[in-house]
């Protein structure tokens, strides 16, 4: 009998549970996201010299062959501030340095960056970044470029870089 109870009594608490979290009784799961409620950056995590990549999906330019998919290995020196200063200085393989500098905000825990590009070559506009991702050994900033001078290309960019942990 005792078996009997055990095992009604494990069924009753199943279904307890399952309908506590039908009705949100219980605190949901943590977001698997860590940008969805994001504070500024800690200097330390971001600040500094990486290395890494500049992958661009571009389209809408005014010269067709500009368009498509493009990728440049870079170094890139990033500096912030609690102020919300966000500069990003790239350096790539090929010659071509570019950067980018605006101010960070953070809204409803939601972070975004704005501000101005240019390049050597004389490409200039401004970018919005919407997510940041940031560890101690690796930076990921997902962007969106719209060029304003001769070429008007909008860029999706993706900057991913890497380090040792200084």
């Amino acid at each position: 009998m005792k078996v009997k109870t055990r095992s009604a009594l494990a069924s009753f608490r199943l279904r307890l549970a399952l309908a506590a979290c039908a009705l949100g009784a219980w605190p949901a799961a943590a977001q698997d996201n860590p940008f969805a409620r994001y504070a500024p950056p800690a200097q330390q995590l971001v600040n500094g010299t990486w290395n890494g990549v500049d992958l661009e999906r571009r389209s809408n330019c005014a010269n067709a062959q500009n368009n498509g998919q493009r990728g440049t290995y870079a170094q890139f020196t990033v500096a912030t501030d609690v102020t919300g200063y966000f500069a990003i200085q790239q350096t790539g393989i090929t010659g071509l340095n570019c950067a980018y500098s605006g101010r960070y905000t953070v809204a409803d825990g939601l972070m975004g960056i704005d501000g101005t590009y240019n390049c050597t070559d004389g490409k200039q506009g401004d970018f919005h970044a919407t997510k940041l991702d940031v560890s101690g050994i690796s930076l990921t900033l997902q962007m969106h470029v719209q060029l304003t001078g001769s070429e008007t290309c909008s860029i999706d960019a993706i900057l991913g870089m890497s380090r040792f942990n200084p």
